[in-house]
């Protein structure tokens, strides 16, 4: 009487293979470390706000700046270490693309407001330092937005509610009576709204 072959062969040849595959894997040589990001091709440039808000020339580009508009800047991002505020450094970006494209007088109204983890970046250097922070390093930023017509301002809420006083603000800054408030007053205005989270 013949028995039928045994399974223990077929599952052997399947073991031996599964583990032929994962030696194999192994033996594989790591794949090649990745190549460090390209660096810019095109000049960084600064037309009308130095320092801050670096553009590139795109003649070809579509989406060209338009004249007019108003826009804020909803400024929530908190800022590594001695490094200007992303929602600051973006309105001074967007008022040097302007420049840039030769629209300086005829760019759209710019605010910001900061709020939340941006509340710091408003702050004189006395009160930043007592925050932890050491000096502000948005204070020469503020200024020169402030000298291109750039709104600024800061959530009272955000400012008591961390701890400070309205004195405690840099000049020229202006105080919301909170940021919500400024957004719906802003937005039923027709000012867009770019958020910086």
């Amino acid at each position: 009487m013949l028995h039928p072959p045994s399974p223990m062969p077929r599952i052997a040849v399947l073991v031996l293979s599964a583990i032929g595959a994962v030696v194999a894997l192994a033996a594989d040589p790591a794949p090649p470390a990745a190549s460090a990001p390209p660096r810019l091709s095109l000049p960084q440039e600064f037309p009308q706000i130095e320092g801050y808000g670096s553009v590139v020339a795109l003649p070809e580009a579509g989406e060209r700046p338009r004249i007019g508009g108003r826009v804020v800047f909803d400024t929530t991002a908190a800022a590594p270490a001695g490094k200007p505020n992303r929602g600051l450094e973006s309105a001074a970006r967007l008022v040097n693309l302007y420049a840039k494209e030769g629209l300086a007088a005829s760019r759209p109204q710019i605010a910001v407001i900061l709020h939340f983890n941006a509340t710091p970046a408003a702050l004189v250097d006395a009160a930043h330092d007592r925050a932890g922070g050491g000096s502000n390093p948005n204070r020469e930023l503020v200024e020169k937005l402030l000298a291109n017509g750039v709104e600024v301002w800061v959530c009272g809420q955000s400012v008591i509610r961390g701890g400070h006083a309205l004195s405690d603000i840099l000049p020229g800054i202006k105080v919301a009576h909170s940021a919500m408030v400024f957004n719906l007053n802003r937005q039923q205005d027709g000012w867009a709204t770019l958020g910086v989270y």
